[in-house]
């Protein structure tokens, strides 16, 4: 679950790769298809998993531990991210005359606006909603629970049911995902129910373990339904500029439909696939799960200034995005080990590490004479 949980960190570089270069005059269906594409799981799965370690502390550590781990590690980044990671990219775009959004013409540097930080800004508020719940309504809380998993538990039935109120909610958003406005501290009601069904669904699949064992179990199953919701869903994607079709209202809400299927089944075969082939520890997904959290707080700056570095340098656009989600991806790894993994600032956002000893055993504890050389 923690490669998982880093994937929907480090998969925000090439969605933003491809975001900063098509509003800065370098549109095309390559940026569409990467944007639209990743958003069929990505933002759900940030939520997903957000609920199911939300639920994991909670089982393991308590409501009061719970609570203390969650502000340390959301609040904190928040609050410093509003008056220093926002501000500096907001004068970076500013300098370099770069686009960081597609109505930033107003933005200032001294405005306190969430910008990219509104992940962590929405998922506060789901956790204040689940702490406020599990605190005075655990009968309640218990009860949704035990709904998600006879939903779930019945894969046909439980897809085609959650697909419909995902759809409703998509039906008010003015693109095919729910990205809600980035300069303001008011949540959006769709938006908020929306990302709290994935809260609730990762929730669940800590909770009820055996979903997680069954989704592992027809991992590829699941990956076929993905494949075969997806393909129609991006196909009707394409109508949504006709003028014949893209006015109409059924094919808006079959085509959101057929999306949210495409979400549903796409997270479980993620959470399935995930569970069987990356179960055990491997040091360099594990290396990128702990820097993925800094990955996502200070790659954007980076980016700006390599996007404009590559306006005027006359390569193929796909050679642009290749350079700029490469450079800011190295940027934000290469200051990582220096700036945060064994700093205050890797405690916060992960907890603290220990420095390996990397001495010989021979230097550190002198071998005894009657020991074998083997």
């Amino acid at each position: 679950m923690d490669a998982l949980r880093a994937s929907t960190m480090l998969l925000l570089v090439p969605v933003h790769a491809a975001g900063l270069l098509a509003i800065n005059g370098r549109p095309g269906a390559w940026a569409t298809s990467i944007f639209w594409l990743v958003h069929v799981f990505r933002l759900p799965l940030f939520f997903t998993m957000s609920g199911f370690f939300l639920a994991l502390l909670l089982s393991r550590r308590g409501l009061g531990s719970t609570f203390r781990n969650r502000s340390l590690r959301i609040v904190v980044p928040l609050a410093v991210g509003l008056v220093t990671l926002v501000p500096l990219l907001v004068a970076t775009g500013q300098a370099t005359g770069t686009a960081i959004s597609d109505g930033d013409a107003g933005n200032s540097a001294f405005n306190i606006q969430p910008s990219f930080l509104w992940f962590l800004w929405y998922l506060l508020i789901l956790d204040g909603i689940a702490f406020t719940t599990y605190l005075l309504a655990p009968r309640m809380l218990s009860r949704l629970g035990d709904g998600m998993h006879r939903t779930v538990a019945s894969p046909l039935i439980g897809i085609a049911l959650l697909a419909v109120p995902t759809a409703c909610m998509l039906w008010f958003q003015p693109r095919w995902f729910v990205a809600p406005a980035t300069d303001t501290f008011v949540p959006s009601p769709s938006a908020l129910v929306y990302y709290a069904l994935f809260f609730a669904l990762g929730a669940t699949l800590c909770v009820h373990r055996g979903l997680v064992e069954a989704a592992k179990r027809d991992a590829w199953k699941w990956s076929a339904c993905a494949v075969v919701a997806t393909l129609p869903a991006g196909l009707l994607f394409t109508f949504q500029n006709s003028p014949e079709l893209g006015g109409r209202i059924e094919v808006r809400g079959a085509a959101l439909l057929i999306y949210a299927v495409a979400t549903w089944t796409s997270l479980m075969a993620l959470v399935g696939l995930a569970s069987r082939y990356l179960s055990q520890p491997r040091p360099a997904f594990r290396y990128m799960a702990d820097s993925s959290y800094w990955i996502y707080l200070s790659h954007l700056a980076p980016m700006v200034l390599l996007v404009a570095l590559v306006a005027e340098s006359g390569l193929a656009t796909p050679l642009q995005f290749a350079f700029v989600t490469v450079g800011s991806l190295a940027a934000s790894l290469a200051t990582y080990p220096f700036l945060v993994r064994y700093t205050a600032i890797g405690r916060v956002l992960n907890g603290p590490r220990q420095r390996k000893n990397t001495r010989k055993k021979s230097e550190a504890e002198p071998r005894p004479a009657f020991a074998r050389p083997w």
